[in-house]
């Protein structure tokens, strides 16, 4: 007798482990499935919510280029947007008749950022003309070069980029870089050198100037040479209080700080821009989407034309 009653006793436990087996893996995958559920309602609701971000975005940069060809920080599209109830962005009415599930709990937030106060990974070359093919960048090469340099990182990878750069506009060359995280591509790029330098690049559609109202400190150092990281800190100091109107504003301050100051990198200096990113992000509950856009700006006046150029999920070292 105490022989089976202890083995009812062991399959009773066996029982009772069997059953929270069984209802641990329910309740795990109902967790996983609920999850799953959230994740795809969150993407249909960031789609839906994508149009509205860069139609604000647009609107705000089309505005400013109406107003004044010089882009700086004080501009109103220099201004975040918070996270905000979806009524915030496309009017209580239309809200209350939003056919997105759970509408009344999601938030949306944006804001604008130049992409022309990053170092364009196409100015690495120079543009073809009628007379002459696409080529390697000497002024490019020298202010990655330096930029590399400010951020502690090899500074020979920057030959390199500009060749790889320039066979991807070959027909039988390389895919394009589309983003930093395109630089593991290139040989000699590290996981780690690629986030290191992620916020400080970006991949355009052809080269561009560096705008000198929206550039950091180690952007202007890397493009007026003999500028250190900490003297361009002090410039930008001085461009806070009053933007610079004209890249010649720029050599005066910079020549009170180093002999070269006076030295800018040719043509590759504005104090307006044609290429922002939209950063966007929608929150529902605890999850959380985010998207961005590359808006393109053109024209003067009462001629200038903004349009989304593309729209996209950003990646750990986009843009």
């Amino acid at each position: 007798m105490p022989r089976q009653r202890g083995a009812a006793v062991v399959t009773a436990l066996l029982v009772v482990a069997l059953c929270v087996t069984l209802v641990t893996t329910m309740f795990v995958q109902q967790q996983a499935s609920t999850r799953a559920v959230e994740s795809r309602r969150l993407r249909a609701q960031g789609e839906a919510m994508q149009d509205a971000i860069t139609a604000w975005a647009v609107a705000i940069v089309q505005e400013s280029g109406t107003q004044s060809s010089i882009d700086h920080l004080r501009q109103r599209w220099a201004e975040p947007r918070p996270p905000a109830p979806l009524a915030a962005w496309i009017g209580a009415a239309a809200a209350s008749h939003a056919t997105l599930s759970g509408a009344g709990d999601i938030e949306v937030g944006a804001e604008i950022e130049d992409a022309q106060g990053r170092f364009n990974l196409m100015t690495l070359v120079t543009a073809a003309s009628l007379t002459e093919p696409p080529g390697v960048s000497a002024v490019g090469v020298q202010a990655y070069r330096r930029l590399l340099a400010s951020l502690s990182l090899d500074t020979s990878l920057a030959a390199p980029t500009a060749d790889y750069i320039l066979r991807t506009l070959r027909p039988d060359g390389p895919l394009p870089l589309l983003r930093a995280a395109d630089l593991r591509a290139v040989r000699g790029y590290t996981p780690q050198a690629v986030a290191r330098l992620a916020p400080f690049v970006v991949a355009l559609p052809e080269p561009t100037s560096l705008n000198i109202n929206t550039a950091g400190p180690e952007l202007l150092a890397a493009f007026v040479p003999g500028l250190t990281v900490s003297q361009a800190s002090t410039l930008i100091a001085d461009r806070d209080r009053a933007y610079w109107r004209g890249v010649s504003d720029l050599p005066l301050r910079a020549a009170a700080m180093t002999p070269a100051g006076g030295e800018l990198q040719g043509l590759m200096l504005d104090a307006g821009s044609h290429y922002f990113i939209v950063h966007g992000t929608v929150r529902s509950g605890r999850a959380v989407r985010r998207v961005q856009a590359l808006l393109y700006r053109s024209g003067i006046g009462v001629a200038v034309r903004t349009r989304v150029l593309w729209v996209r999920e950003p990646d750990d070292a986009a843009p």
